[in-house]
């Protein structure tokens, strides 16, 4: 179903972050980014590409709780569009936690590093190098 969204024109390095506040033995999370061009028919419909990764996540065995988080086999989201704030429904752009994740950004970091953040204004370079060392450290994996 992936392959129907578009065309993977690039893929950061895999990043493996400790699944805090997850059970004892959940397994570490493994965490990139994937840059898409869209194919015609949804490249500007955001909510149909969320529609479609969360397919996606469910053909995968993912369950969403009706509260909090869960170990999980995938977690798909849409961190950017472009230049583009979208306040939709089910559905915020720039993902709206974005610019406390690590995980986010140093992948993020690795493709388009001097990509400003929309309403934000700094580069992701700049919020990766902004955020406190308190957020939780990742590692390059394998």
């Amino acid at each position: 179903m992936a392959a129907s969204l578009g065309v993977v024109l690039r893929v950061s390095p895999t990043y493996r972050t400790q699944a805090i506040g997850m059970a004892p033995e959940t397994p570490d999370f493994l965490n990139r980014i994937i840059e898409l061009e869209l194919h015609e028919h949804c490249g500007d419909d955001p909510e149909q590409v969320m529609a479609t990764l969360l397919a996606i996540e469910q053909e995968m065995g993912r369950q969403r709780p009706k509260e909090g988080y869960t170990s999980r086999p995938i977690d798909l989201d849409i961190v950017l569009w472009g230049n583009r704030i979208l306040q939709l429904d089910n559905l915020q752009v720039p993902h709206p936690r974005m610019l406390q994740r690590r995980f986010v950004l140093r992948p993020l970091a690795d493709l388009i590093p001097e990509q400003p953040i929309p309403g934000d204004g700094r580069t992701v370079a700049q919020c990766l190098a902004d955020l406190p060392r308190a957020v939780p450290q990742i590692a390059p994996w394998p």
